[in-house]
């Protein structure tokens, strides 16, 4: 994260000479260059780029944890780490947040690959890559873990809670240090919060208009969703000229917008109208990435919904301090209404402002914001907004989940290795083993005897000589396939869960299969015992 905060940052501060996010100190023409150039070479890397690779952002990460198992190939990520830097630099309303997410999680899932982890262990690196992702980015651990379970698995995982607490606070601590503390309001704590009729008839109208915004930003993504098949060429020259026409008339919706919330907060902003303002950066936003420009969008919501706040506290005409609660209260509800994340944007303004003054009021706004989007509007998360566009699910059910959490150990039965020609004391061994089963290789197959008719045909010694029966240096030795009729059982490397055992019993028909769990070690997995597990379990 701070190598992808260097790449986007160092540039613009290069250029502006001043905070990254201030693309209104730059000329017209630095702007409608940055802007267009921008556009241009995205256009040129789509153009190259196989559409394979194209796949990008918070949609794609939940598409691959759900049908392909969280591994998210490397290289999605490259694109996805330089085209939202191209965005950025140029001054795209994108935000860095949703790039982010896809770059913790592809690196979670590539170490789990790496060490070869089940899946339930995949799953948790990953969330484990998403929460330090958002932790690393805003600097709040606890709403990094939140925004890993709300927004990407859409349920709490229990068991996955401490290794994403452990990382989320690391990927804080490591952002402290080599980023510096992340200031980027500035609002003090907020001591205490006056709880009148005024302030939730401020809210109750907050509230109306996040509501009316959130579905304003949903609703011009689908529209424009629908366009997804034109040419890239035409989709990214329809952001260029709107991009280009915002940098001339109000370049301060360019960028994250954050030092434009920033600003109204401490009174140095004066624009002529906030709503315009408002009304063009969700506008312009919805339209940059529902016409395929690789950028996050957590970002800029959290920005739309702070000018939000605003307007309502200046239409009150409040104070300060109470500008500052309603532009926390504004990004909360705008966060929390297009996620449908509640519990994220309420512990992410309190990890913010470091204070739980703001709790009641938040939790108003918060909870009315995702119940009015749903009831009125019909309106899940846009992330699953856009998989339900593409015809996927966001969600597994409740069966492949309990598949995914278990590995074949449940129902794997041990299997002692013999070689093919084995000494009769070895197989009178057998006879205190607890094992069922005996493989040996014949030439380059393993087959598969059981136990007990191994033991039965030693007995068959007693009636005199045997035809498996082979002298080697004055030793009496038995010849496991001239003994026995053996059984042909494929061999393939442990599955990572349950799922992935049972699909492959579907894809072959067979009954049975040695999984090989080491060099040297198997095991054998029955489709009869499977079937008997999961009947038990239910």
């Amino acid at each position: 994260m701070a190598f992808f905060y260097a790449v986007i940052y160092l540039p613009v501060r290069y250029l502006i000479g001043s905070d990254f996010d201030s693309f209104e100190l730059l000329s017209v023409e630095w702007r409608i260059g940055l802007s267009l150039s921008a556009c241009v070479v995205l256009a040129l890397v789509f153009t190259f780029v196989p559409r394979r690779l194209q796949k990008v952002g918070v949609p794609y990460v939940i598409e691959r944890l759900n049908y392909h198992h969280g591994n998210l190939p490397v290289w999605n990520a490259v694109v996805q780490f330089f085209s939202a830097a191209i965005g950025l630099i140029g001054g795209l309303s994108i935000g860095k947040e949703g790039p982010a997410v896809h770059l913790g999680a592809t690196l979670g899932g590539y170490l789990a690959e790496k060490a070869k982890l089940p899946q339930y262990g995949v799953e948790t690196l990953l969330a484990c890559g998403v929460a330090g992702a958002i932790s690393a980015i805003f600097q709040t651990p606890l709403a990094g873990v939140l925004f890993a379970f709300e927004v990407i698995f859409l349920e709490y995982r229990q068991r996955y809670v401490l290794p994403v607490l452990l990382s989320s606070v690391i990927a804080t601590i490591v952002s402290h240090y080599a980023i510096g503390p992340l200031d980027i309001f500035s609002i003090e704590s907020i001591s205490s919060v006056l709880l009148s009729t005024d302030l939730f008839v401020a809210c109750s109208i907050l509230v109306v208009v996040i509501v009316l915004l959130s579905a304003l930003f949903l609703r011009t993504q689908k529209a424009l969703w629908r366009f997804s098949s034109v040419s890239i060429w035409w989709r990214f020259l329809l952001v260029a000229i709107a991009t280009v026409l915002a940098a001339i008339y109000l370049p301060e919706s360019l960028g994250s917008g954050y030092l434009s919330l920033s600003r109204l907060l401490s009174g140095d902003l004066v624009l002529y109208s906030l709503i315009l303002l408002i009304v063009v950066k969700t506008v312009l936003t919805a339209l940059t990435i529902g016409l395929g420009i690789p950028g996050g969008m957590i970002g800029p919501t959290f920005i739309i919904g702070g000018l939000a706040g605003v307007q309502v506290a200046l239409v009150f005409d409040s104070n300060v301090t109470d500008v500052a609660l309603f532009a926390l209260l504004g990004m909360a509800a705008m966060m929390a209404a297009c996620f449908q994340a509640p519990l994220t944007a309420l512990v992410a303004i309190i990890e913010m402002t470091h204070s739980s003054a703001a709790i009641v009021p938040a939790l108003f706004v918060i909870v009315l914001a995702c119940l009015l989007v749903r009831v009125f509007f019909h309106q899940e998360s846009v992330f699953v907004e856009r998989l339900s566009f593409m015809g996927m699910s966001s969600t597994i059910s409740p069966f492949q989940r309990y598949l995914r959490h278990h590995t074949v150990k449940p129902v794997a039965e041990d299997v002692l290795m013999f070689p093919e020609v084995v000494s009769i004391e070895r197989v009178k061994d057998l006879a205190s083993s607890m094992v069922d089963y005996i493989a040996f290789e014949h030439g380059d197959e393993l087959r598969l005897l059981r136990r007990k008719a191994v033991l039965d045909a030693l007995i068959m010694l007693d009636q005199g000589p045997q035809l498996w029966l082979v002298s080697d240096e004055d030793k009496v030795k038995m010849n496991l396939s001239l003994a026995l009729d053996s059984v042909l059982v494929p061999v393939i490397d442990e599955p990572s869960s349950l799922e992935s055992m049972l699909t492959w019993f579907q894809e072959t028909g067979l009954a049975e299969v040695l999984v090989s769990t080491s060099s040297s070690s198997y095991s054998l997995v029955s489709r009869h015992r499977l079937d008997q597990f999961l009947l038990k379990s239910d």
